[in-house]
């Protein structure tokens, strides 16, 4: 079926350098408020309430992206169907891809939410979380699973968005919300001191608010993409071929998460300088990866495109140009990263030992990050394909099995916390060689469901 298509979208024609740079700012930009957010997030609570609040999210993190994970193959499944379709043009495809994705959100967003209050104690206990610390982690995740159906509905919409070429729509409404949250974090923990409480509060409110204007937002410019919704009856052959891309996504991610829930154990033993440290480290290093996820994101999109179109050597070249942009920028911020960790880590905390391990992760880092820059591109790239397997067995032999063997024996051999890192380093190596192998061996053209 053909349908009139809005060129300003399509990126399966011009210049493949100037699109990809087009999308991706947008998509950076995007990134870097986000973090900012985490940044003042941590920065309140590490100067205000103390290193046991930066503990407290440290140790939920883990477990709250083990269980989003298995959401985010829900939004990759919407993405790259979306993308397709609209590369296809496909008008009726691309139509039932969106309502599906939509029921599946909310679906999907009550289960987890349910999930994550029921498991949520014997989580944090199983990893050992220090009893000092497990109160304020106990407080802050049970306010947040509260409101993971606001973040799914933004999430998602915004997938379904920048499937159809715009990245521009939930940059704005992602600057908005990290705005509002802000403000909301300072009136919570600093004006009315509610704690750790207060900053959960600021969360979740402010990604309601984003939610709820993305979907206002879709509902108001279905003449601008050409689409219709009038038919809200799921279309379930599509979801279960959503599923089918998605899922695995989803237990990458997932599975990348048991793999630092298992490390977050083995961090836990060192006690709560070390976790603190690391709570910051995790902050900090959302800003090594920026480039790449931003271009991982583009790829995705760029690939489900071109490959819906059927303009494979245009799809090869869009690939390298991405890896080269994405490691170019990679290796300016992580070069900040490894000469001036310590005047990072001083501006979330004045604790010296915080401070001084921090630096230490981070230098022990800094090589891991770019060298990964190769899995994570390439993974959005395979995803664009509709080829989520690779990755996700990339994810489990070495970001799992891998990295958490090695890092609980060089630990236990030599009873250094840095060779935790080490080992993730080492591991993320072998997920990019793995990737990229796989890609340059053409495995993936066997899940392009038909388009070749």
């Amino acid at each position: 079926m053909r349908f009139k298509y809005n060129s300003h979208f399509d990126m399966t024609e011009g210049g493949i350098i100037r699109q990809l740079l087009q999308f991706s700012w947008p998509l950076f930009v995007g990134n870097i408020f986000q973090q900012l957010y985490n940044t003042v997030n941590a920065i309140i609570l590490g100067n205000v309430i103390g290193p046991d609040a930066l503990a407290a999210i440290g140790v939920f993190n883990p477990i709250n992206n083990l269980l989003l994970g298995l959401f985010t193959g829900i939004s990759t499944g919407a993405t790259v169907l979306v993308s397709q379709s609209f590369g296809a043009k496909n008008k009726d495809r691309l139509n039932r891809s969106i309502v599906v994705s939509l029921w599946l959100t909310l679906l999907g967003g009550i289960l987890i939410s349910i999930v994550g209050l029921l498991i949520m104690n014997i989580l944090l206990q199983l990893i050992g979380t220090p009893e000092d610390v497990l109160p304020m982690a106990v407080a802050y995740a049970q306010i947040m699973f509260v409101g993971l159906v606001s973040l799914f509905v933004y999430n998602i919409l915004s997938g379904i968005l920048r499937g159809m070429g715009d990245s521009i729509i939930p940059l704005l409404f992602l600057i908005a919300s990290n705005l509002m949250n802000v403000a909301l974090l300072y009136l919570f923990v600093v004006v009315l001191n509610t704690g750790i409480k207060g900053a959960a509060y600021g969360t979740v409110l402010s990604e309601t608010t984003a939610g709820i204007l993305t979907f206002i937002y879709l509902i108001k410019s279905q003449d601008k993409y050409d689409i219709s919704l009038k038919n809200l009856k799921p279309d379930w052959a599509i979801g279960r071929e959503m599923m089918a891309i998605g899922l695995p996504a989803g237990l990458q991610t997932s599975i990348f998460s048991v793999g630092f829930l298992l490390q977050q154990n083995l961090i836990n033993s060192f006690g709560p300088t070390v976790i603190a440290a690391y709570a910051v480290v995790g902050r900090i290093d959302q800003f090594a990866l920026m480039p790449m996820n931003s271009f991982a994101v583009a790829i995705t999109t760029f690939v489900g495109q071109n490959s819906g179109a059927r303009k494979l050597d245009r799809t090869a070249e869009g690939i390298k140009k991405t890896l080269l942009l994405s490691q170019g920028l990679t290796i300016a911020l992580v070069s900040i990263i490894f000469f001036f960790g310590d005047n990072v880590m001083a501006m979330f905390t004045k604790d010296a030992d915080v401070v001084r391990t921090g630096k230490l992760i981070l230098q022990t880092l800094s090589g891991g990050y770019v060298i990964i820059n190769t899995y994570v591109v390439m993974s959005g790239a395979l995803r664009g394909f509709g080829d989520t397997v690779a990755p996700l067995t990339a994810s489990f032999i070495c970001n799992v099995i891998i990295r958490v063997s090695l890092a609980y024996l060089l630990v236990d051999l030599t009873g250094n916390f840095q060779m935790i890192f080490v080992s993730v380093a080492f591991a993320w190596m072998l997920a990019s060689i793995y990737v990229y192998v796989y890609y340059r061996k053409g495995f993936w053209r066997k899940r392009m469901r038909g388009l070749i």
